[in-house]
């Protein structure tokens, strides 16, 4: 897995709004894809699948992160 660091968005039951997050280091799992229902139908936008430290899984969208460099390996 490459590890990545960016922003994904997240839903606060609570608030009941949309919150962005930053994450300093993740591990990338692949690509995928979601989708947001408009009036005029679906529209549908590149995500990565990506793990945090903590094993919560988000799905940030393609330009929003950075891939870095890879461990030394021991």
């Amino acid at each position: 897995m490459r590890r990545c660091k960016g922003t994904y968005t997240k839903y606060n039951i609570e608030k009941r709004m949309y919150e962005t997050h930053d994450f300093e280091t993740g591990y990338f799992h692949q690509w995928g894809c979601n989708y947001e229902e408009f009036e005029t139908g679906a529209g549908n936008y590149s995500v990565a699948i990506v793990e945090l430290p903590t094993g919560e899984i988000v799905m940030p969208v393609a330009d929003d992160i950075q891939f870095l460099e890879a461990e030394p390996k021991l």
